[in-house]
């Protein structure tokens, strides 16, 4: 079994600043979130942003029976003592361990940045955590995106030719026996197989490189002649054609469905802004009425869309479930907790919908 890393001074001071504990149980607590990190997916960090931000929607995701499952995990793992937390007795707890896991994967999951600016929502989504957790996970998201666009060093390609450990001396040679023989000619073949294993897997990793590198150009360039071009294939219309409350969701798609690699591009909100989304106030109810119930069909498949990390597509599939224009509002502001009139800059809104398609969609 791994041995837990030293406690992070950030959760030290979280923990104790919230429960005013300072011994074995926070130690047990970081253990969890450590243990928790360390076997984290999408389904997780759904379950681990619905406990940091006390939404409105359960955390076992009602009738999703994976959600559930997870939830089960999660409330084994993160006690870091063996004993499953009891969310009834645990609640606040759990928001800030669940909070400090996402932290954690901030290091090493764009999904984690992802679901926690969604669920923020621009701020409007209310929290109580001993941290700014939106904040630390934009900060991940610039990073992310600037690492995963870097271009390699050109010694990430090169492959060292391995060394061959065998040797016999000639004195050796002239008196062996036949058993003797094989035993070298079988530490012989064991020396070349791993010196073959090396070659091998130097040649996988330069291409996986190469095939990263070669995805990464595609999206730019397919990025740039969407731009360049200025139609919109969804609404079959050059970019300055499009009803302004429907640009930002059908932008912010057709820009997800370019991205190769998640969270995409640092440059994403000036390819937004140049493709003509503003920072005028939009309501979500006119951006989702505003869709054609065609393409919300086709936008909504995803069993994993959320109120909690995917709002916006949510809002879509309820808009098309129960088909006006108005009844859908109450149900989506129920459900995640928003208020009804909420309004966003434009250009936030299509940020946010790209975002969502990411994390449908887009593999980190």
């Amino acid at each position: 079994m791994a041995k837990t890393p030293v406690m992070n001074a950030d959760f030290a001071r979280w923990y104790v600043d919230a429960f005013m504990d300072d011994g074995q149980t926070r130690a047990q607590r970081w253990k969890g979130v450590v243990d928790t990190a360390a076997t984290a997916n999408f389904h997780t960090v759904e379950v681990l942003v619905r406990y940091a931000f006390a939404t409105a929607a359960p955390v076992d995701g009602w009738k999703n029976e994976k959600l559930a499952e997870t939830h089960q995990a999660v409330l084994a793992t993160i006690s870091g003592n063996g004993s499953p937390m009891v969310p009834a007795a645990s609640r606040r707890e759990l928001q800030v361990l669940s909070a400090a896991v996402l932290v954690r994967l901030f290091s090493s999951m764009p999904d984690a940045a992802i679901v926690v600016l969604n669920a923020s929502f621009e701020g409007k989504r209310k929290y109580d955590l001993p941290m700014d957790l939106p904040g630390l996970a934009k900060i991940a998201l610039v990073e992310f995106a600037r690492k995963k666009h870097e271009r390699p060093d050109t010694k990430a390609f090169e492959i060292v030719a391995p060394k061959l450990e065998f040797e016999v001396s000639p004195e050796a040679m002239a008196s062996m026996t036949s058993a003797q023989w094989t035993s070298e000619l079988d530490r012989l073949r064991d020396a070349a197989r791993m010196a073959t294993r090396e070659i091998v897997d130097g040649q996988n990793r330069v291409a996986k490189l190469l095939a990263r590198r070669i995805s990464l150009g595609e999206e730019e360039l397919q990025m740039l002649w969407w731009l360049i071009g200025g139609q919109s294939n969804v609404a079959d219309a050059p970019f300055d054609e499009i009803a302004a409350s429907l640009k930002p969701l059908v932008l912010g798609e057709e820009l997800g469905q370019l991205t190769q690699v998640s969270p995409g591009p640092a440059s994403m909100k000036a390819l937004l802004s140049r493709a003509g989304i503003g920072g005028e106030t939009l309501k979500i109810s006119d951006a989702v009425n505003a869709a054609d119930v065609d393409w919300i069909r086709g936008v909504t498949t995803s069993d994993r869309v959320s109120p909690v990390t995917t709002p916006l597509h949510f809002a879509l599939e309820k808009k098309l479930e129960i088909g006006s224009n108005d009844a859908w509002l109450p149900v989506w502001a129920s459900m995640t907790g928003l208020p009804i009139d909420t309004s966003i800059p434009a250009i936030k809104l299509a940020e946010l919908f790209y975002r969502e398609y990411l994390f449908l969609h887009v593999n980190g």
